[in-house]
């Protein structure tokens, strides 16, 4: 399983909107450092990883088979900006040169050893640490770091996902298409939030009125995944998690990521079936309006017929951003998410939208301008254990980012903050300059802990950062986590010249 970092829980027509794609130029190379904002709060947190949570739990994401897992409590997240630190020097200032003696410092007196990890300039890309960097390892959750790059710049941080109601008048059905949006909520649409943005409530009644318009009261009710292909749970991931929260099956509707219980719960599973639940919140809601449903919802989802006529789309609802979609992916280190994420960045390519296909598409987005060659991905959440990715790899992501000048500019602003949001906000919290300061991607299992993102140090000079270490005795894993936490404070006090 995976490293659950953080609170996972919180006018043109029908098909070519649906399909439309605001492509972004991927990992462009110019431009200042963006000083983007956050949006989250200090509660935000809940399905993260179990170690960045409580200290002592094993995670619930990315374990080893043989190791047990805890349930994942319900996020609840509260709006609140964070903005994220700009850097106070230009590229020609003075190079800090002591921070190889900082790190070495720390991890000298760490009882771990093993790790690898790599520090950058933002702005000027100069490498001022690397030890064991080009080495690759098991990432965790830290994963979800090239699959919400490959979001932001090969979907775009401003598209939206829709999903639709199309009416066939010949054969007089009514068909309910999902379009990736996996946040959906079961009531009206909240133009305020990213979980709960679109709403079937608010789709049903849409529909309703438009039905009646055409004085129709009756039909027969459809639901099409298509846009989703092939297997929608991967192999390598225990179907146990799914009662445990920490992940579903991928398919491409779902109501708040298909957790199931209540939201007052501390801790909630998720469904066997998403789809299927959220097309009978669908029906029941289309039926309050006074729409009858004249073929029963069992066994009703199905592909489009080529045979029939061209349906005419009804009604629809929007998600959040991708940009907002991708934030909430990495502050509350949501699985589900980061799936339906790799499932459209391959769509956003011209291919299938699928689990096989997803982390294909997310190398092959960031390939095109970083170096991701040591890099194997076998999903786009970091569940599956075999994943693989390099310090050096994730830094130069992570660089990239500070100096981009489209979507992918805000991705580092997304990431959790030190003492505040998400897996970070019960860490570095008496550190007076890494508090608030820090933003960064948590990755923990039972035997790996791993942390990339980015700090302004004491002199007001931004850098990027990537840590890892696997293979961890789990009685020494805590230990891990706090040499990693060790690092980036020295690196936040740090003018190090």
């Amino acid at each position: 399983m995976n490293d659950t970092d953080a609170p996972q829980n919180p006018s043109d027509s029908g098909s070519s909107r649906r399909d439309r794609r605001k492509a972004e130029s991927p990992l462009k190379k110019g431009g200042a450092i963006t000083a983007g904002v956050i949006v989250l709060a200090l509660g935000a947190y809940a399905a993260v990883d179990a170690f960045d949570l409580v200290p002592g739990l094993p995670g619930v994401l990315t374990t080893e088979p043989q190791v047990k897992v805890q349930t994942v409590p319900t996020p609840q997240a509260h709006a609140q900006q964070v903005p994220a630190p700009a850097s106070a020097v230009d590229d020609s200032a003075p190079v800090p040169t002591q921070i190889p003696k900082t790190i070495d410092a720390v991890l000298k007196d760490s009882k771990v050893k093993g790790f690898g990890l790599e520090v950058r300039d933002g702005l000027s890309d100069d490498v001022l640490y690397a030890k064991d960097e080009t080495k690759p390892r098991t990432p965790a959750s830290v994963t979800k770091v090239l699959t919400a790059a490959a979001a932001l710049s090969a979907i775009g941080g401003e598209t939206r996902l829709e999903t639709t109601t199309d009416f066939d008048a010949d054969s007089n059905t009514l068909t309910l298409t999902g379009g990736g949006d996996v946040l959906l909520s079961a009531g009206d649409s909240d133009p305020g939030s990213v979980n709960g943005h679109g709403g079937l409530r608010t789709l049903a009644e849409d529909t309703a009125a438009e039905l009646k318009k055409q004085n129709i009261t009756a039909v027969a009710l459809n639901l099409d995944t298509s846009r989703y292909v092939g297997e929608d749970f991967d192999s390598g991931w225990s179907r146990s998690d799914i009662a445990k929260g920490v992940i579903t099956p991928i398919q491409p509707i779902m109501v708040d990521t298909a957790y199931v219980g209540s939201k007052k719960a501390e801790w909630r599973g998720r469904s066997e079936h998403p789809a299927k639940d959220a097309f009978s919140i669908f029906e029941k809601e289309l039926k309050k309006t006074g729409i009858t449903v004249t073929e029963a919802a069992a066994d009703s989802e199905t592909e489009k017929s080529s045979e029939s006529a061209d349906p005419k789309e009804l009604a629809s609802v929007e998600s959040a951003t991708i940009s907002e979609i991708v934030e909430y992916a990495l502050v509350h280190s949501d699985n589900v998410v980061a799936e339906m994420l790799g499932n459209e960045v391959a769509i956003a390519q011209g291919r299938d939208g699928s689990l096989e296909n997803g982390p294909t598409a997310v190398l092959d987005a960031l390939g095109e301008s970083v170096d991701l060659g040591r890099t194997h991905l076998v999903d786009t959440s970091g569940l599956s254990y075999d994943n693989r990715i390099a310090p050096h790899d994730l830094t130069t992501v992570l660089q990239a980012s500070v100096v981009a000048d489209d979507s992918l500019a805000g991705l580092i602003s997304y990431f959790p903050v030190g003492g505040l949001t998400g897996t970070l906000h019960d860490r570095f919290l008496n550190e007076r300059n890494a508090s608030g300061v820090v933003h960064a991607k948590t990755g923990t299992l039972s035997t790996v802990t791993s942390l990339a993102g980015g700090v302004l140090d004491a002199e007001g000079r931004y850098l990027v950062f990537s840590i890892q270490i696997d293979d961890v005795d789990k009685d020494k894993i805590l230990e891990a986590r706090k040499t990693v936490d060790d690092i980036v404070t020295a690196l936040a006090n740090c003018g190090c010249r």
